[in-house]
């Protein structure tokens, strides 16, 4: 029991220092070094949903639409109220054109940021603004 104890703290140890080391690969800008060590700390440990939004935001700076959701989904299997995972795949959604999609995705964030006590500023609400926006057809000029 001792030896499983120690060995689990050691994996979290270790989890910690590689999510801390794509953080800082992060505000580098240096995202593919970044999506490694959260790939590599995910596979000490896949339930930690922060690194999933971690490397979902690396994913969108780097506009791979796809990974983006679905890390956002994995991170919502985890906990289904992040709302970071839900922020992050309205954005990819609304690049992909699926703004029904993205507009829930949006919706369930700022619900949850509000239950939550999260605040987010006014990017939630702007972010749903924009993506209706462009979902409403423009009317042409005759």
């Amino acid at each position: 029991k001792q030896w499983y104890q120690r060995r689990v703290a050691i994996t979290a140890g270790e989890v910690l220092e590689l999510k801390q080391q794509g953080n800082r690969f992060f505000s580098q800008r240096s995202y593919e070094e970044a999506i490694s060590c959260y790939t590599k700390a995910l596979l000490k440990n896949d339930k930690v949903t922060t690194i999933y939004t971690n490397r979902a935001l690396c994913y969108l700076k780097l506009e791979l639409w796809d990974r983006v959701i679905r890390d956002c989904k994995l991170a919502l299997e985890i906990d289904k109220k992040m709302t970071k995972a839900h922020f992050f795949m309205g954005q990819a959604l609304t690049e992909l054109e699926r703004y029904n999609d993205a507009i829930v995705a949006f919706t369930l964030a700022i619900e949850n940021a509000k239950s939550q006590k999260q605040h987010f500023g006014d990017d939630l609400h702007m972010a749903l603004r924009k993506t209706k926006k462009k979902k409403v057809p423009t009317a042409t000029l005759r």
